[in-house]
């Protein structure tokens, strides 16, 4: 039994028995106000003619609530067991025909690349982060963390297997249906959310199915502290649109052709990056438009003339500006805590307390500076007013003069004020365009100036199924020899999934599992480089 249906359950047995006892009593046997003036028996009368009274204990719920308990358990107990036998599970040997599988497998990859500037509307069925589109008994897979606590993994990406270009080796997969992916993405997890972590959909989408998000999912584990802030407690990521096409290896007859351009490899080579940037396209350079390393120091750096564009930003803005001074007032009362009883003249009391004022007063001019970006009725990719602008731009070069009051210098230099705002400026500027380019009115906001200078953060190249995986450390060599790659998923800047020194997500498959489209067997592989 699901999670939540058990908790919801509870509720309303829990409801019952409280109805049961007392609220339903109250309502028949209420005091009106007459009533109220009336003299009250003694205390002691009182308690024996409630005690005479009190409700037996309700059987049929006691019951009830046995019974639900006893069923979560089992399911509990079969998901632990489920769990256990498909880390023990051991793979027979391949056969010849699994052989013949992975080699086709691996001769050419399915290549995947962002869907950039995005299509209006969005409509595809392919496609990274966001909420996947199902039908309503879906299963969403949901482990034990480390604390023994049912938890659900973070969703990664949906494929449309219809969206599956024909080429060397598409009869590997499934004609149609929808391949659903998730990771352990939060740092609660264990070795058990690297199984289970795919599910296969067969049917057809209908008007019946939706994007679902589902409670007890785990919260993303940030890459940064900016991200840490920005993400709060979401549990999935921005949605992007994915494409396909084959990428093969290149035939020795194929080389053999071009024997006048070089040694064979060089020549391999050079048809695989042709094939690639085929794809791809060729290789972007970074533009420093939307960059806070190329911002100007000694100024106020708007990213683009108008900024911000869309709400999205200048609520991005507040906040970042917030959380630093949050920040601020927290050291302050920790230091103040530290020092303990003092004498009311103390120094560094007196000038702690002041700081303390003096950051209740930045608050409430920070809170009129950004007080339009809390109305929620305000769509996030709606351009503000130009006045609304001009307010917060005026406020931001107020913050780079006059800085923010403050108790200690605590942070890197990089991290401290002024130093600090371009990343911030950066950072709402390069989420409010890409989060306005999806909307179609908001994508209008957007100039194809700042288009450009996002699409170097749209070709990661490292997306794919089948083929072979990228070799981070053992994980590939060990699985390649019994397994296909199912999917790869690499760094990519855009959704910034990855954290740390992670390295790609390999979805791994037997050809026998595959082939009977038993998805659910799928393992799930994360190294470090």
């Amino acid at each position: 039994m699901p999670l939540f249906v058990v908790g919801a359950m509870f509720l309303i047995v829990g409801s019952l028995i409280y109805s049961g006892a007392k609220g339903i009593a109250g309502l028949f046997s209420g005091s009106s106000s007459k009533e109220k003036d009336k003299p009250q028996p003694s205390r002691a009368r009182t308690s024996e003619a409630a005690h005479a009274i009190s409700p037996k204990p309700n059987s049929a719920a006691e019951k009830l609530i046995a019974e639900m308990q006893q069923q979560a358990k089992n399911s509990d107990d079969q998901r632990k067991a489920a769990f256990k036998a498909h880390v023990e599970r051991k793979i027979p040997p391949i056969s010849v025909d699994g052989r013949e599988a992975i080699e086709r497998g691996q001769a050419a990859r399915i290549a995947i690349k962002h869907v950039f500037p995005p299509r209006l509307p969005q409509r595809s069925m392919s496609y990274f982060g966001g909420l996947p589109i199902v039908p309503d008994e879906f299963d969403w897979p949901t482990v034990h963390n480390r604390k023994g606590l049912l938890e659900r993994l973070n969703f990664m990406a949906q494929i449309d297997c219809s969206d599956l270009p024909p080429g060397p080796g598409r009869d590997l997969m499934p004609e149609k249906g929808y391949l659903y992916f998730f990771a352990p993405m939060s740092d609660t997890f264990g070795a058990d959310a690297l199984h289970f972590v795919t599910r296969y959909e067969p049917r057809q989408v209908t008007q019946k199915w939706a994007p679902l998000d589902m409670p007890f999912t785990a919260k993303i584990q940030g890459s940064d502290p900016t991200d840490e802030i920005l993400r709060g407690k979401r549990t999935h990521y921005d949605r992007v649109e994915v494409e396909f096409a084959w990428i093969e290896e290149p035939t020795d007859a194929e080389v053999a052709a071009r024997a006048d351009e070089g040694h064979a490899f060089e020549v391999a080579d050079k048809i695989r990056t042709e094939r690639v940037e085929a794809f791809y396209g060729p290789p972007v350079v970074p533009d420093p438009l939307l960059s806070a390393h190329h911002a100007p120091k000694g100024t106020l750096w708007t990213p683009y003339p108008g900024f911000p564009a869309n709400w999205h930003s200048a609520r991005i803005v507040r906040k970042l500006v917030e959380a630093y001074h949050r920040e601020e007032t927290a050291d302050v009362t920790a230091q103040l805590k530290a020092l303990g009883d003092v004498a009311e003249d103390d120094p560094e009391a007196k000038r702690l307390r002041m700081v303390q004022r003096e950051l209740s007063a930045f608050g409430s001019k920070m809170f009129n500076a950004f007080f339009p970006t809390v109305n929620a009725g305000l769509k996030d990719y709606d351009a503000p007013p130009p006045e609304v602008k001009q307010h917060i731009l005026a406020f931001l070069e107020d913050l780079r003069v006059n800085g923010m009051p403050s108790s200690s210098v605590r942070r890197p230099r990089h991290r401290q004020l002024p130093h600090v705002m371009n990343d911030w400026l950066s950072v709402a500027a390069i989420q409010g365009a890409e989060g306005g380019l999806t909307d179609p009115a908001g994508a209008a906001l957007i100039g194809p100036d700042v288009v450009a200078a996002l699409s170097h953060r749209h070709v990661s190249r490292t997306h794919q199924m089948l083929g072979k995986g990228e070799v981070v450390q053992v994980a590939a060599d060990e699985m390649k020899d019994r397994y296909l790659l199912l999917l790869q998923l690499g760094p990519d800047k855009a959704l910034n999934w990855t954290v740390g020194e992670m390295g790609p997500l390999q979805y791994w498959i037997t050809p026998e599992d595959l082939a009977a489209k038993r998805f659910q067997n799928a393992i799930l592989t994360i190294e470090a480089y």
